[in-house]
């Protein structure tokens, strides 16, 4: 059965990934997925009566994954959104929570009308204040009016692609009934009378799991971001705003990501990457581009030595990698990954490529064949591994 997400996500794993690699793992095995972005594997393992940890950097992404694998009683959830909102309406002018930092208002200002705004505030202010168990699926509901495709709550469209550009200075959309119906909709996906396992969902970085015991996952199934493809904290960030985030804290997070466009400032333990640029007659790559290149597979190694501590002996790892290109030239992330796999101890089983539906790339719909978009997020690579004995 496919599984239908509860929240806009670019890129997200395919559910029939998930559902063919969990198939595999024993009753009452341990699933971890470090860098679980919207939540499918969790989802795929809770239905398959797996115990199951996500991990994510975004905020936003622990939150719709934490919900997606929580059992709720989704009958109550549009009758809380109407206490949110009716709640909202009420609230004193002197009780409606303001951003305190000039740039993150400066933010809202852009992205947001006036009358919207208000209202987000109001809504924002009782949400952050409410202790109802329905609390975080509104929160998520909330979202879904922003991280959207077509202009909603915000001023801008391709939110839900991670690509917002404003598209008007003006905007009639009550944020009030928009949520509701949010709300409603979220009601009919969450579906908890499938989730057989148990899920925790955590804030943290696949690179540092300090927090995890050594020897602990029967399997790991995951898919890091794709360099230079998909920026999620662009789209993310018009609905952390909301959610008690400023700008300056979003940076930080976002900096620190797997992926990110940023080059290392120290050069120790820095990877040769040269061999996995394939330049064409129009590239033009720079020395900066290959050192986003080399952040990324330092990034990598660490989230392999990471894995292969979690893992059990013996255990798997599933991870999917698409390749991508910087500014003509083509990166074979899927060969750069495999390598660093192999080199910190695990054995490749089975490498397969398989073409991305359209639809599911969560990006604008394919054209001419000549936009970049489109290539670099055409295939993605499936890797499994076993980690092999000490």
């Amino acid at each position: 059965m496919m599984l239908s997400t509860i929240h806009p996500f670019p890129a997200r794993m395919a559910p029939d990934i998930a559902q063919e690699f969990l198939n595999e793992c024993a009753e009452g095995g341990r699933v971890l997925d470090p860098m679980c972005g919207s939540g499918t594997v969790l989802r795929a393992a809770v239905e398959a009566g797996l115990n199951c940890l996500g991990v994510d950097i975004d905020p936003l992404a622990v939150l719709m994954s934490r919900v997606w694998v929580t059992p709720l009683d989704s009958s109550k959830l549009s009758d809380a959104a109407n206490d949110i909102v009716q709640r909202a309406r009420n609230l004193p002018d002197d009780q409606v929570e303001k951003m305190p930092d000039p740039e993150t208002r400066r933010f809202m200002a852009f992205w947001f009308a006036p009358r919207q705004r208000r209202q987000l505030h109001r809504l924002a202010t009782v949400l952050r204040e409410s202790s109802q168990p329905e609390t975080d699926a509104l929160s998520v509901a909330l979202s879904r009016i922003i991280v959207t495709k077509e202009m909603m709550a915000s001023l801008a469209r391709d939110t839900s692609h991670s690509r917002p550009h404003r598209v008007a200075t003006e905007n009639d959309f009550d944020v009030y009934s928009g949520f509701i119906k949010a709300a409603s909709h979220l009601a009919k996906r969450l579906a908890p009378e499938l989730i057989r396992g148990k899920a925790d969902v955590v804030e943290g970085d696949a690179r540092i799991l300090k927090e995890l015991d050594d020897d602990t996952f029967d399997i790991a199934v995951t898919s890091p971001p794709y360099l230079n493809a998909i920026d999620y904290f662009r789209g993310h960030k018009l609905t952390l705003v909301w959610l008690g985030y400023d700008l300056s804290s979003i940076r930080v997070t976002r900096s620190a990501s797997v992926g990110a466009e940023r080059v290392l400032a120290s050069t120790a333990g820095q990877v040769d990457v040269t061999s996995y640029v394939v330049e064409s007659a129009n590239s033009a790559i720079t020395d900066r581009h290959l050192g986003w290149i080399r952040r990324y597979a330092v990034d990598m190694q660490a989230v392999f030595g990471e894995l292969a501590r979690v893992v059990k002996q013996h255990g798997r790892v599933v991870i999917v990698v698409g390749n991508s290109f910087l500014s003509g030239a083509a990166i074979n992330n899927a060969m750069l990954v495999r390598d660093i796999a192999q080199e910190s101890g695990f054995l490749v089983e089975d490498s397969r490529v398989r073409s991305i539906p359209a639809r599911r790339r969560y990006l604008p719909p394919p054209r001419n064949g000549n936009n970049m978009l489109d290539t670099r997020m055409r295939e993605e690579t499936v890797l499994k591994l076993r980690l092999l004995m000490d």
